[in-house]
């Protein structure tokens, strides 16, 4: 504003004889309320390890520092009775994204091969232990190559998702597998996982 001034004998200040014009350069400056909130869900097998079984359809479900062998059967979890990794939804919106990362630290038997893991999340609607397999879900590269020697070797994806709604009491469930191998045996691949999800709700 030109032509402030402040007159310092009177302590006081002068109004200003002209103000303006004030013009917004950027609308990015402006800070206008949103209509949607994004909340990312993490995951981690913390100082338990996930035990993966190519062929017999063990997987390991992770939770927030534990880790949970489950079985997938036609692409179903069935919990009622077993320990539960799953995380209730507490609000409505959609999965719009997920990354996820595999660190193994060993196999048995020590046959040679190569193992790819797939992070995938199940969903339970409210008042249900069987989880259903969803879109939602990544294969992590690179693939693992058998027998295991290094450590420190980590498997890793991220990407977007078409979004995949949840609803308030739903249940989640994190879960680590092998979707195809090329090994004739039922390999056990134990290493630690951790992984990540992007919820997008409304207001």
């Amino acid at each position: 504003m030109d032509n402030c001034r402040y007159n310092s004998s009177l302590s006081t200040f002068r109004a200003c004889d002209q103000s303006g014009p004030f013009v917004a350069k950027e609308t990015n400056c402006l800070n206008p309320s949103s209509t949607t909130d994004s909340t990312i869900i993490a995951f981690s097998s913390g100082n338990s390890t996930s035990h993966i079984q190519a062929l017999v359809g063990l997987a390991s479900s992770i939770g927030f520092g534990t880790a949970n062998t489950v079985s997938i059967i036609n692409n179903v979890i069935n919990l009622n009775g077993n320990t539960s990794e799953a995380f209730t939804v507490p609000c409505n919106g959609n999965i719009t994204a997920i990354s996820a990362s595999f660190s193994p630290l060993g196999s048995l038997p020590l046959v040679e091969g190569t193992v790819t893991i797939r992070a995938q999340i199940f969903h339970a609607p409210v008042g249900s232990n069987m989880f259903t397999g969803t879109s939602a879900f990544i294969d992590l590269t690179p693939p693992i190559t058998l027998p295991i020697v290094t450590l420190g070797k980590i498997a890793f994806a991220s990407g977007n998702i078409s979004p995949l709604p949840i609803s308030i009491g739903d249940c989640l469930l994190i879960v680590f597998y092998i979707p195809s191998i090329t090994v004739n045996l039922p390999v056990n691949v134990v290493g630690t996982a951790s992984a990540g999800i992007n919820i997008v709700t409304k207001k």
